[in-house]
């Protein structure tokens, strides 16, 4: 369930032009395309791909329905990638959640490899194996099985995907039109919607991979691809907006990426936090989880980073997320939230802070 904010978006075009410094890195090896999608088994709808730029920019225009019990959820929504940026366009509720594409970031991190080398990392992280090949819409496809999933990948591009779990869900392309003129126009946002809290992320958060450097196409071990969440894995990551309930925008420019850890990213880590004290030093982020901090069912999730300590006074910033990412609390507002969750001491003459949980609280450091 979308968190709906008061924030008007007028008249807000994306920028489709690339500026000098940025380098653009393929995601795929052909320029531009347009996949048509239909969906079968327990889905019905349409979902159209457009890829520009070698992938760097990509619109995704998905209208599909699902029957649960006799019950139709229909689904309305685009999705636009511009290299790291990423714009969930919802129609039925007029909203844009803005955030980040992280596959991106992977292979910007890895563009010294074939994009396919890194496509081909990603779905094995997802648990797939490769099982072969297969003739599709006249393209040799890679087959890709995992316990109730199957996929085939046609030069990086997911042309067919079927999920066997409470119920059959079918997506298959049935057209596909290569280096074909992309409108500016599928770029766009609509006037007139609103945004809501940018925990929305297109991709992988914190997923380090490693390659098999001898062979390829062979059974990866777990030690060749492995998940490890670290700072670090944010570098192409550009710092991205938060929003409060009441649509306010809320910047808070950190250090080590503190303005890039969002909601899910914390989420991705909650079974890694321990209920220990912390020493939290300069430049560093430490993130935080409480169960039931505002009943059974609603948590918090936070992270805080040393702004300023000396030998007469500390300050910090900070940002505390509700149960679906929205802001209940920041470092500009008065910091009375933190005190169910942490105590905070200040050890000066070392330029640390000693912090130590509190009702339920769990904490960790990330790693650089």
């Amino acid at each position: 369930m979308h968190m709906k904010t008061q924030l008007l978006i007028l008249g807000i075009i994306l920028s489709i032009g690339v500026k000098a410094q940025e380098k653009q890195v393929k995601i795929f090896p052909f320029k531009s395309a347009i996949i048509e999608y239909k969906y079968e088994a327990g889905l019905s709808g349409t979902h159209v791909k457009y890829i520009d730029d070698y992938g760097y920019k990509q619109v995704d225009i998905i209208k599909k329905e699902i029957n649960i019990d006799g019950e139709i959820n229909k689904e309305f929504q685009t999705i636009i990638l511009i290299g790291n940026k990423a714009y969930t366009i919802n129609y039925q509720d007029t909203t844009v959640a803005v955030g980040r594409n992280s596959t991106y970031t992977y292979y910007f991190q890895h563009q010294n490899r074939n994009p396919l080398d890194v496509s081909e990392a990603l779905i094995r992280a997802q648990g797939f194996k490769l099982n072969g090949t297969k003739i599709f819409l006249g393209k040799e496809c890679q087959v890709w099985k995992a316990d109730m999933a199957n996929k085939l990948i046609w030069e990086g591009v997911e042309l067919k995907s079927t999920i066997n779990f409470f119920m059959m869900m079918v997506e298959k392309a049935i057209k596909i039109e290569l280096d074909v003129e992309i409108p500016k126009s599928k770029f766009q946002i609509p006037q007139g919607f609103c945004y809501i809290s940018s925990d929305h992320y297109q991709g992988y958060a914190g997923l380090q991979l490693e390659f098999d450097k001898s062979k390829k196409d062979i059974e990866v071990d777990g030690k060749s691809i492995k998940v490890k969440f670290s700072t670090s894995s944010l570098g192409g990551t550009s710092n991205i907006p938060f929003y409060t309930q009441k649509g306010e925008e809320v910047i808070q420019n950190g250090v080590n990426d503190f303005n890039k850890i969002d909601f899910r990213v914390i989420i991705s880590q909650v079974n890694q936090l321990q209920s220990r004290e912390i020493e939290l030093v300069q430049s560093s982020t430490l993130i935080f989880y409480q169960e039931g901090s505002y009943g059974k069912d609603y948590h918090s999730y936070g992270k805080i980073q040393i702004d300023k300590i000396d030998v007469d006074s500390f300050t910090y910033r900070y940002m505390i997320f509700g149960n679906e990412g929205e802001i209940t609390g920041y470092s500009n507002n008065t910091s009375d939230a933190l005190v169910k969750i942490m105590e905070i001491k200040p050890d000066k003459n070392n330029w640390k802070l000693i912090i130590s949980p509190k009702n339920k609280t769990k904490m960790m450091v990330l790693g650089w």
